[in-house]
């Protein structure tokens, strides 16, 4: 059994999930527009999903320019919560921008989903080439790091945030710390009780995610949120 993700773009911007679920298989949907997604699914009768909502304050600045503004993107997680419980509906502050302003903006995600949440994700800016000169580009300070946050900084940022939280934090795709995956034990009990052997994938050595992970998406460039950080170049 396979479990569907759309780790390459945006599942509100990109529908190429839809038959995959339609035909009752298991997916892990991920957007940066909740409330839209939820108007999607509303339209179709589809219950055996996980949705990662992705929240990292900067909804409509010149670092995410086509993602809703915070406090929409925070009503649209809550209105999923309510449909698919906290288990199914995920925050996700994916990636904290590791400076004093990125820091509290994700703090403010926290606080705003007070309530709601019962799983948080949670990564840091990943700082491809590309990346440093796009915030060059748009004339925002160069976050000085290659590639990876500092172990430091990445470990006070996680225990912060679990203070805040008042629950453990997942944590995504970083070296040196306690991962989850995107598809992980968790999700297979939500998703596909029923399956006895499990495999871990072989993708970068900081991924947890298992080998049943299956991409829906065809996309390889960036989507129309237009992101600074985004691993897509074009």
């Amino acid at each position: 059994m396979k479990i569907g993700i759309t780790e390459r773009g945006d599942a509100v911007l990109d529908t190429g999930w839809l038959n995959w679920v339609l035909l009752g298989s298991p997916a892990i949907l991920i957007t940066k527009n909740p409330g839209l997604l939820a108007e999607k699914l509303s339209e179709v009768p589809i219950q055996n999903i996980i949705i990662h909502c992705t929240i990292t304050g900067f909804g409509g600045s010149i670092l995410e320019p086509g993602v809703p503004p915070f406090q929409e993107a925070i009503e649209g997680y809550k209105s999923l919560v309510k449909t698919y419980s906290k288990d199914r509906a995920v925050l996700r502050v994916d990636p904290i921008i590791p400076t004093e302003k990125g820091i509290e903006k994700a703090k403010k995600v926290i606080e705003a989903a007070k309530g709601s949440y019962g799983r948080i994700r949670i990564s840091f800016l990943d700082n491809y080439s590309h990346v440093k000169k796009r915030f060059e580009e748009a004339k925002l300070p160069i976050i000085n790091y290659n590639f990876h946050a500092p172990l430091s900084t990445r470990k006070t940022v996680l225990t912060s945030l679990e203070e805040l939280a008042e629950t453990k934090l997942e944590v995504c795709g970083e070296p040196e710390m306690e991962c989850t995956g995107c598809v992980s034990i968790k999700d297979i009990e939500i998703l596909t009780p029923n399956v006895k052997e499990i495999q871990m994938s072989k993708q970068r050595p900081a991924c947890a995610c298992l080998a049943m992970k299956q991409e829906l998406l065809l996309n390889r460039k960036q989507c129309a949120h237009g992101c600074l950080y985004c691993y897509w170049k074009g």
